[in-house]
């Protein structure tokens, strides 16, 4: 799998009983509320892949300080192939976490009680890329080979909507299979993907998941309902700079891009460009545009649940004003 790629960025959930050995044995390593030599408090964000365009705003504000300035001691820790930030973030080794909507809905149905406090993308970047010609709307993806996680939502939503029979393959984070198979159809995130196979001279269509009607939050930024009651002010100061960091990235990307090239030297200077060109509108359009920065609305968050349990993925409806808050958005 190359390093840069953006890749399933799905975050996937271990059963109830299976967190709860984690926390168990993850309570020693927590370290929320411990101090450095200069006052500062520690605290850990897990991403959902290697740094990249879609984690700038986190990166800017390790790299401007504004982290420090809120009087923390930040670490940012990239995701990747078999890195779970629900599973780090439950097990109390970090205290926030990327993750996608859905795996909110899903970590809570089993008993983790993870609490989405931000949504990175109001749209989500996730695409289905298909081959020049070959895929108009979605129901024209009927008879491809098509590559996405395994159990994804949106992946059950879109084949039930359009009635459609495919033959499933698993998504790895490789390209070459989808190159050579014109018939088939990846999984990808507009920010890189087509960017990359253009510049293998590999000509792409691609559809918007978003536009399926599957509106889920992308790189949903999250934390437990233990870090909210007992350290909101982390929380607070947490997303102050983290806002700070995001606004500061929509109009500095060329400044903060050579920094995540310091965190994933296999991600190459012009990808970024594209990636933090193309992501501007996916991020501060919709409603952050009235509600700035990572809003998020009731209404998605019931739609989600309720398309979630239409498909037998969750079983449990829940209050959606337990799974997320907007309070430490600055609104």
């Amino acid at each position: 799998m190359v390093r840069w790629k953006a890749g399933k960025r799905i975050g996937m959930v271990l059963t109830a009983s299976a967190i709860l050995m984690l926390a168990a044995c993850g309570n020693s390593d927590k370290t929320s509320g411990t101090k450095t030599s200069d006052g500062l408090e520690k605290a850990k964000l897990v991403t959902n892949w290697f740094a990249q365009p879609e984690h700038g705003g986190n990166y800017a504000a390790l790299k401007k300080g504004f982290y420090k300035e809120e009087g923390i001691d930040m670490t940012v820790e990239p995701g990747g192939p078999q890195i779970s930030s629900t599973q780090i973030v439950a097990s109390g080794k970090a205290q926030f976490g990327y993750t996608q909507a859905e795996d909110i809905l899903i970590a809570r149905d089993k008993g983790i009680p993870l609490v989405a406090i931000g949504a990175i993308f109001q749209k989500s970047p996730q695409v289905l890329i298909s081959h020049e010609g070959a895929v108009k709307d979605f129901s024209d993806l009927a008879g491809k080979t098509v590559y996405t996680a395994p159990g994804s939502g949106y992946w059950e939503y879109i084949k039930k909507k359009y009635h459609l029979n495919v033959k499933d393959m698993a998504y790895t984070g490789s390209l070459s299979t989808f190159i050579d198979n014109k018939n088939s159809v990846t999984q990808g995130y507009v920010t890189s993907e087509p960017f990359v196979l253009d510049q293998k001279g590999v000509k792409t269509n691609y559809l918007y998941i978003h536009d399926s009607g599957f509106e889920t939050y992308a790189n949903v930024i999250f934390t437990t309902e233990d870090v909210l009651k007992n350290n909101p002010k982390l929380v607070e100061s947490f997303m102050k700079a983290t806002v700070k960091g995001w606004n500061y990235y929509r109009d500095n990307s060329d400044e903060i891009n050579p920094f995540l090239k310091e965190k994933n030297p296999d991600l190459s200077l012009d990808v970024m460009e594209y990636g933090a060109k193309t992501e501007k509108d996916l991020i501060f359009g919709g409603d952050a545009k009235e509600h700035g920065f990572g809003y998020m609305s009731k209404e998605r968050w019931t739609k989600l649940q309720e398309e979630l349990i239409d498909l037998g993925i969750i079983k449990k409806k829940e209050d959606v004003s337990k799974l997320y808050t907007t309070k430490y958005l600055g609104e």
